[in-house]
């Protein structure tokens, strides 16, 4: 539960010194196919860390949207619950820094996605409790998914957050149908952007294919919604319950990487389904999918810059309009760019949406909120 980050996995000596040989092949091959990956006018903008000039609370940074003060007053109030019934929990005081951050509207640090993944388990917990059949899951290690993924014991459904590479923090989400005597299909789907983190990727996918053979099938789709360095674990939860509530969807994809090795429908030419043509991908076998091309407007509830929402409607007009509001709360419509809007905030010269760091609060307060209630 909260307070605790499984162990990782130690990998044998041959193994490693294999991996280490491969990943010098790879890391020739990419320079021998290009010196750094093309990047779109959006990722150009944010390839760097975000701006941390607001952290003095300068007055631009004092007047917070209505929503957010909502959020936050709504956490202040379970929190001050949670006192008072002297709930010891490594949830009040993570709860406290995130209330903190949200107050002097600083950009999310490593601090605080160390805390992300201490308490990570017992957000998924509150989810699973409410959602029976979501099945959400924290890995701690690509190890650790992998033997997840080598259970062919039964069909199943099941969701993951995981962390994509040893010793590192960044993390991706995973929605997985498992299958008796076959092998599992898998959909990740990268938060930020996917050539950032190309290495690890291909060494998951090698060890994929080492330890799970050939019959398992795997698809990758850049979500590219998060512009910041440490929002990774928060998106990745908001992505596995999206993959959840669009089960639909996702099934069908599953059924088609399952039959043909790819989500499109069998004899399906559309562009949208077509994996990106880059050799260093393909070298790879990274089959990657353009999010902003085919995934419903809830994968992009919480993006951080209104260019990414300006991409995906570019791709699938209309999108802008689309309800993206799942509050049992206060249930209510609420448009993907009207939501866009009511989190906006200023962070030095750039205006961003805190919506993924207030998504962070209510994920708190309902798992406390549980508590409170138990």
């Amino acid at each position: 539960m909260g307070g605790c980050i499984s162990r990782l996995s130690i990998r044998r000596e041959t193994s490693r010194d294999d991996g280490r040989a491969q990943e010098a092949e790879f890391a020739a091959h990419v320079d021998s196919v290009r010196s750094s990956p093309p990047r779109s006018s959006i990722e150009q903008e944010h390839s760097s860390r975000p701006s941390h000039d607001a952290d003095d609370g300068t007055a631009s940074c004092r007047i917070r949207p209505a929503r957010v003060n909502e959020k936050l007053q709504l956490l202040g109030q379970t929190l001050e619950r949670a006192s008072q019934a002297g709930i010891s929990s490594s949830l009040v005081e993570y709860g406290r820094q995130v209330a903190r951050y949200l107050s002097a509207n600083l950009q999310p640090d490593e601090e605080l996605l160390s805390l992300d993944v201490d308490n990570i388990d017992c957000l998924a917990d509150n989810y699973n409790r409410r959602y029976p059949d979501l099945n959400l899951r924290y890995m701690g290690s690509p190890a650790e998914f992998l033997g997840a993924l080598a259970d062919r014991s039964s069909d199943g459904a099941w969701r993951a957050v995981v962390r994509l590479a040893d010793g590192e923090m960044h993390h991706f989400a995973a929605d997985v149908r498992t299958r008796a005597a076959a092998g599992p299909t898998v959909i990740v789907m990268e938060p930020a952007d996917l050539y950032t983190f190309v290495t690890p990727y291909s060494r998951l996918r090698r060890e994929t294919l080492q330890q799970l053979g050939t019959e398992q099938k795997w698809a990758f789709i850049g979500v590219g919604a998060q512009k910041s360095s440490s929002d990774c674990l928060m998106f990745g939860m908001q992505f596995a319950l999206a993959s959840y509530q669009k089960s639909s969807t996702f099934d069908n994809w599953h059924e088609n990487l399952h039959r043909h090795g790819t989500i499109a429908n069998e004899g399906d030419v559309s562009s949208d389904y077509f994996p990106s043509p880059d050799a260093m991908l393909q070298y790879a076998e990274i089959n990657l999918f353009h999010g902003e091309k085919l995934l419903p407007a809830l994968f992009y509830k919480h993006s951080h810059s209104s260019r990414v929402i300006d991409e995906v409607a570019s791709n699938q007009p209309g999108i802008r309009d689309e309800d993206v509001s799942t509050s049992r709360r206060d249930p209510k419509t609420e448009s993907l760019a009207g939501r866009l809007e009511a989190f906006a905030v200023q962070r030095g010269s750039r205006e961003y949406s805190t919506s993924i760091e207030t998504s962070r609060a209510t994920k708190i307060r309902t798992a406390l909120d549980r508590m409170l209630s138990d």
